[in-house]
């Protein structure tokens, strides 16, 4: 070995270590999910009130925000950190979500389980079901706030999950970033300022959430959350000996060593795909969305994107998925976006169900061109890319849903 290099690879090695001591610990980008450092991501831990990210999550998917929830004697006498709710007491779905969030409070979470499922039980099959439908594979729920008993089971990699999840709603991240709220309580409880327990969002810059917890058995955890320059990092450390100073140091590390970027373009069209049975035979694709990932600083990354072109069949409205767009950055997958239609195409009279098959194959080989990042234009010019972005917009606004709290996405 040559003089100094093993001092310049334990230099190397010092540089990339953000100095987190935690059980288990996790950076992640917000946007793509990508992994930026992790310790021990898929190590099953007791995630103490870090549950209650899930507990807002059915929240925001099962009430409306002036939804009364009333507290049972059971939910009363719920031990730990609460409202110290009344039986009978009454609180608005809105006021329960920053209960929940900045109080910690275990008595809400059972009133809220209670009133969405009939049993806390039920609840806690209702958040692990959830888990496993957003690809939190890994964590169990036996109760609805965290306590020991029974014990739910969770990882950092898990916890990354439903946090990217949950700030999709207007409302979670409003909640989140509060130092302090007002509620109002029907019992005529003067304790309605609710402070953040969160203490990063007094000591790091940028910082908007998320969620601590404590327990004997799972230590001091924080999934943390801050956002610079509009490029949020989300942070999990479970078991930490200072939560605040390693979620800080980990965030620093994301932002100071890492930037995000972006491949493929909002309304671009990156193939053609074909239609069975429509008045004609095939549909421009363009992309949904940008697909986000990060890259380390200074290295200008090598992307490709790849169309991904699927068998489709008319009637087929605009806006409708025909395949996907794969970004690979440096010959690794990073991520993908949508392919939608760009315009409706209605089924020929007469058309047969047999063309699938000849569709599927035609796709297959249209959706193997691979696309250079940062390349000339294919088609059109940037109006008719704006046109077509402005279609897509239209048709996303007319499939959502119906409900009062702000739509996430």
């Amino acid at each position: 070995m040559l003089p100094g290099r093993s001092d310049a690879a334990g230099r190397a090695r010092a540089a990339s270590d953000p100095g987190v001591r935690a059980s288990a610990a996790i950076l992640v980008d917000a946007a793509s999910g990508q992994v930026l450092w992790a310790r021990n991501p898929d190590t099953p831990r007791p995630p103490a009130s870090t549950t209650k990210i899930m507990t807002a999550i059915l929240l925001l998917e099962h009430t409306q925000p002036d939804e009364l929830i009333t507290a049972s004697p059971r939910a009363a006498a719920t031990e730990g950190s609460s409202l110290n709710l009344k039986p009978g007491e009454q609180i608005t779905a809105r006021d329960l979500l920053y209960a929940l969030m900045l109080r910690s409070a275990n008595d809400a979470c059972v009133a809220l389980a209670e009133h969405v499922a009939g049993s806390e039980a039920e609840f806690a099959r209702m958040m692990t079901d959830k888990a496993r439908e957003i690809g939190a594979t890994s964590t169990v729920f036996q109760n609805a706030n965290g306590l020991n008993e029974p014990p739910n089971v969770t990882t950092a990699r898990d916890l990354a999950t439903m946090a990217r999840y949950a700030i999709r709603f207007p409302e979670f991240n409003a909640a989140t970033r509060s130092k302090y709220a007002a509620i109002h309580r029907s019992s005529g409880s003067r304790d309605v300022v609710l402070k953040n327990h969160a203490r990063l969002l007094w000591k790091f810059a940028g910082a908007d959430g998320i969620k601590t917890g404590y327990t004997n058995p799972a230590g001091r955890c924080f999934v943390g959350s801050a956002t610079w320059n509009g490029w949020r990092l989300i942070s999990v450390v479970l078991n930490s000996p200072d939560v605040v100073g390693e979620t800080s140091r980990l965030l620093k590390h994301g932002f100071t060593r890492f930037a995000p970027h972006r491949a493929g373009e909002r309304g671009k069209v990156y193939g053609t795909a074909p239609v069975a049975d429509g008045v004609r035979p095939s549909v421009e694709a363009a992309a949904e969305r940008p697909i986000p990932f990060v890259a380390p600083r200074g290295i200008r990354p090598e992307v490709a994107l790849r169309p991904r072109l699927d068998p489709v069949k008319a009637p087929l409205p605009v806006g409708a998925p025909v395949g996907a767009l794969e970004a690979w950055v440096n010959g690794r997958k990073v991520g993908e976006a949508p392919l939608v239609a760009t315009a409706a195409v209605e089924r020929a009279p007469g058309a047969s169900a047999s063309s699938a098959g000849r569709t599927f194959a035609l796709a297959a080989l249209m959706g193997s061109v691979v696309i250079g990042y940062g390349t000339a234009f294919a088609k059109g010019a940037r109006r008719r890319r704006n046109r077509i972005a402005e279609i897509l917009r239209r048709a996303h606004r007319r499939g959502q849903g119906g409900g009062q709290w702000p739509p996430g996405h």
